[in-house]
């Protein structure tokens, strides 16, 4: 799959943890299955969906040997491999190589900043060759993110025959993906939006290859591709309306948009919906109205 151009939506798996924080391993092997059940093109994890920077190194290594498992060649698996450091982030992408993943996505370290574009550079280089795999930029905006600039990002790509891939993050959000398409660069072989699929209509027409939203509604957001892929944006608008009412729900709960697992739960996907370093998630009876509400409102769109 690693000679294959990417495109489409690539979901983000959320990570399911129990009330004290225990990571609920059989759960994330059911995201997993979850997101090619339900028409994901390829399966992300660990990024920011999935609470990564709370996610032990072990975890996550033993993480990327079951998603390569459990995908088991039906859609590409893209590991997450960012760290605190350089050293951290090869360490990660060299065990995303040894378990079979086909592509890794990392930021630039979010703790301490690289206070340079050659350190950045070499951020990249590093994971590129101790992966030996395609390389997908997360260029997100402050605080976690380095708000990366559009023409330095093709450059990169144009410099690490490896790093192919971007999924663009910092506002302003479309025309932050514009700096990096409307150059036309063949080393940039696709540029991926996010938020939740926010902003997919004008994301498409800008010319992105796809977006990486979270796992809870991935049948809905591979409808509202599909749908924009074949022309009809009247019926598109139609289903990305009902989907962002259901959206602004979950964004407006405690927690924000990590409450997505809220959705999974319901679902049927996992078992519980805690976030891990914050504990349970508390609904009173309005967020509860309103997200059952929400919830039926684009259940008609559901596949699995």
């Amino acid at each position: 799959m690693m000679d294959a151009d990417y495109r489409g939506i690539f979901v983000i798996a959320n990570t399911p943890f129990d009330n004290e924080g225990a990571l609920l391993w059989d759960d994330l092997e059911n995201t997993f299955d979850w997101v090619i059940r339900a028409g994901g093109h390829g399966l992300v994890w660990p990024v920011m969906a999935s609470e990564f920077s709370v996610i032990s190194f072990r975890e996550r290594v033993e993480g990327f040997r079951r998603a390569v498992a459990v995908s088991a060649g039906r859609v590409p698996v893209v590991a997450g491999v960012a760290d605190t450091s350089q050293a951290g982030a090869v360490a990660l992408a060299e065990a995303a190589a040894q378990a079979g993943a086909d592509a890794v996505i990392a930021m630039p370290p979010w703790s301490t900043k690289l206070a340079s574009q050659a350190l950045v550079e070499a951020y990249y280089r590093a994971i590129a060759e101790a992966a030996g795999l395609p390389v997908m930029i997360q260029n997100v905006g402050p605080p976690l993110g380095s708000s990366l600039p559009g023409s330095f990002v093709v450059e990169l790509c144009e410099r690490i025959p490896l790093v192919q891939y971007l999924k663009e993050e910092k506002d302003p959000k479309g025309q932050a993906l514009s700096e990096v398409l409307a150059p036309h660069s063949p080393e940039v072989k696709g540029v991926f939006s996010g938020s939740q699929c926010a902003y997919l209509l004008a994301d498409h027409a800008r010319g992105v290859a796809g977006s990486m939203p979270a796992a809870h509604m991935v049948d809905v957001d591979v409808q509202i591709w599909e749908l924009l892929e074949a022309g009809d944006l009247e019926a598109a608008r139609k289903v990305h309306k009902d989907k962002m009412v259901l959206e602004s729900t979950v964004s407006s709960l405690r927690g924000g948009w990590l409450s997505s697992k809220e959705v999974l739960r319901r679902r049927g996907v996992i078992s519980c919906a805690a976030i891990r370093n914050q504990g349970p998630l508390m609904l009173d009876e309005v967020d509860d109205a309103q997200l059952s509400y929400a919830l039926d409102l684009v259940s008609q769109y559901f596949r699995v």
